[in-house]
Order: C-alpha cells, then sequence, then structure tokens
C-alpha cells in the first residue's frame, strides 16, 4: 500500500511538472512564432474594387482576382473574373493562435495524423499570386490531411485556398459548420460546393506574363530600368485583406 502511495505520489509530482512545463513551453513558443512577416501588409482594405471595375490597376492584367476578408467578423472570399464577380462565399481562415504541440503529440501526429511542430495557425495578409494547384486528391506533406483542390498562393508558409479537409478530426460537417469563422490551420478553407468553380477558373485563366506586383502594397515592382517587372506565373492573384 505504501508503495502504491508513493508510486502515485511520484506520478502526481511528475504531472504538475509536466503541465508546469507545458505552460511555460507554450509561452516561448508564442513569443518566438506569433511575429508576422516583413513581406505582410497591413491590416485595413487592399482591394480597390472601383478602380478594378474601371480598369484602372495592375490587378487587371490578372484574370482572376480572389479577395479573402480575414476579419474574424467577416471571414469571406470573393471571385473576380475578368471584372465580373462571379461569386461570394464563406471561408474559414487561421484560427489566429498557436497550436502547440509538445514532444510526445508530435510523435503521435508523425505516426498517425496532424501538425509535428509547434505552429501559429495565422493568414498572411497581402498580395499573392497563385504560385501551384493540385486536383482532389492531394494531401499536405506534414499533417496528412486531404486538401482537395488546393491552390497555393504563400509557398513560405504553405498556405492554400482549398476545400474543407473531409478527413477532419471533428469531422467534415463541423468544418463545414465553422465557416464564416476562424478554424484553419492559415489555410482558407471553402465549401466543397464552391472551391471547384474557384479551381476551375483559376485553370481556366492558365499562365502567363504577369506583373511582380508587391505583396506588401500591391505596387509593381520595376527592374534597374525603372519598367514594371514581368514573369510568368498564373493569372490569377489572391489579396487577403482584413478590416
Amino acid at each position: 500500500m505504501r508503495q502504491l502511495l508513493t508510486v502515485f505520489s511520484l506520478l502526481l509530482l511528475a504531472t504538475l511538472f509536466s503541465v508546469q512545463t507545458f505552460a511555460d513551453s507554450r509561452a516561448e513558443a508564442e513569443k518566438r512564432l506569433m511575429v508576422e512577416d516583413s513581406y505582410e501588409a497591413s491590416y485595413g482594405r487592399l482591394f480597390d474594387e472601383v478602380a478594378y471595375f474601371q480598369g484602372e490597376t495592375y490587378l487587371n492584367q490578372y484574370t482572376n482576382v480572389i479577395v479573402i476578408n480575414k476579419a474574424a467578423n467577416k471571414q469571406t472570399l470573393r471571385l473576380y473574373t475578368n471584372r465580373q464577380l462571379m461569386l461570394t462565399t464563406k471561408i474559414s481562415s487561421g484560427a489566429e493562435d498557436i497550436e502547440y504541440v509538445g514532444a510526445v503529440r508530435g510523435v503521435f501526429n508523425k505516426i498517425f495524423k496532424g501538425a509535428t511542430q509547434s505552429h501559429w495557425r495565422h493568414t498572411t495578409r497581402g498580395f499573392y499570386t497563385i504560385k501551384r494547384v493540385e486536383g482532389a486528391n492531394y494531401r499536405s506533406g506534414e499533417n496528412k490531411f486531404h486538401m482537395p483542390y488546393a491552390m497555393f498562393f504563400n509557398d513560405l508558409r504553405g498556405l492554400a485556398v482549398h476545400q474543407v479537409p473531409p478527413d477532419l478530426s471533428s469531422g467534415e460537417a463541423a468544418g463545414e459548420a465553422a465557416l464564416g469563422s476562424r478554424a484553419s490551420s492559415g489555410c482558407v478553407r471553402v465549401h466543397k460546393n464552391y472551391i471547384q468553380q474557384i479551381h476551375s477558373a483559376v485553370l481556366a485563366a492558365d499562365k502567363g506574363q504577369v506583373p511582380v506586383l508587391s505583396t506588401k502594397t500591391g505596387q509593381p515592382q520595376l527592374d534597374e530600368y525603372g519598367r514594371v517587372r514581368y514573369e510568368r506565373g498564373y493569372k490569377t492573384i489572391v489579396i487577403v485583406e482584413e478590416y
């Protein structure tokens, strides 16, 4: 009996120590990770719809403009094609908190499914051209979740517009019910009824010569001769704003 009490006491002390260590580690993770990247745009409205409709901006050189408002009380995506508003729908962007992954959970997730490192569930603001497009069966390389029809716009953070994962731990229905509120790890989730329309528009526009825009301001970058720089890329730009 005394031996059992001793073992129980040691386990209790170990648990309390682990909880304290967890708290300290989480605080350190928040301080280290919750820092905005230098290329991020400021808070506020970034997309000038009036100028776009009038054909007065460099955005008009893109076939598609996808405008995402990541504000907690907005959470919307608008798809414009050739100066026409084609779709408005609810989304879920990053939860804007730290998903803390301790050592034990990291090992567990690596074997099964989930993030293996702590990370800030953050969707970066700014102007981003689509970098790559995946199909219906695409899976995340890190956490192995499905990301159907993923359209990556920020490869540095692995951010994409994609369908609500059908294999969420909470279930696909719960992910769809959360649309309209922040819920993801940073990507932009869209309902399965609308994601193919966006995906098809991006593929139909394909690639071409597009202006290189500053991710912070949306203004064109210039070459050494003061001329606007162009590069070959998808003719779809994603604007993430927060207001």
